[in-house]
């Protein structure tokens, strides 16, 4: 079952909506704009200010109330698109800061039918790929990274359906410490694991090797001396 989407909306070359916010905050969420349920109209570019200058947020549109969302229904950030209709909404969506930042954090959420790798990355040769669970699994992650450049990117990884890519974003947040409970990368999660089977062989090994010595004390007998 795929995610109705409100058409027409095959827009003659890039044509951006540019919107302003206020809001001098490092979490960005977009509950002071809204906009359609379902995707329709031109892509918007959001030009925010903050504590550190105007924060450019590009490549989707702000949706109110989204339909078919995992979680959040309130204002967020998305695009979408598909292999037989453009839609000018781009992959990824893109966050360029006045100046480096330092940690970035923020919600996905998975619009799409599937489960899908997002891989967030900087300017500075930074970046994390974490694997969201399908829209109707949940399909909405916290996701960071130890950001250190201007720009930052979100990006869906390639999708087996006709929907090519499909998600939001929320609670973008820079300059703060990174939570605890961010997503762990996939490779982190198989590290972590290659690590805790090493540890149980090794265990295994110990206690192999103690039961042996003990076997052997006792074949032999307590040691007796001569007076």
């Amino acid at each position: 079952m795929l995610r109705v989407i409100s058409f027409p909306l095959r827009i003659s070359a890039l044509i951006l909506t540019v919107l302003s916010v206020t809001c001098s905050a490092t979490v960005l969420d977009f509950e002071t704009l809204s906009g359609p349920s379902l995707f329709s109209g031109p892509p918007q570019t959001l030009n925010i200010p903050t504590s550190i200058g105007t924060v450019t947020i590009s490549g989707g549109i702000v949706l109110s109330e989204e339909a078919n969302l995992p979680a959040d229904q309130s204002s967020v950030y998305g695009t979408v698109g598909f292999d037989d209709l453009d839609t000018d909404y781009s992959n990824p969506i893109r966050i360029v800061f006045p100046q480096p930042i330092t940690n970035f954090f923020l919600n996905v959420y998975n619009g799409n039918t599937d489960p899908i790798d997002y891989t967030i990355a900087d300017n500075a040769g930074h970046s994390a790929t974490f694997n969201l669970l399908d829209n109707f699994s949940g399909g909405q992650s916290l996701v960071g990274f130890a950001a250190t450049g201007t720009v930052v990117t979100i990006t869906a990884g390639p999708s087996p359906n006709a929907i090519r890519w499909d998600f939001s974003i929320d609670n973008v947040t820079f300059n703060e410490p990174l939570p605890t409970t961010l997503a762990p990368e996939p490779s982190t999660v198989g590290f972590v694991g290659c690590g805790l089977a090493a540890l149980g062989v090794i265990t295994s090994k110990r206690r192999k090797q103690a039961r042996e010595a003990a076997a052997q004390v006792s074949d032999t007998g307590p040691e007796t001396r001569d007076e």
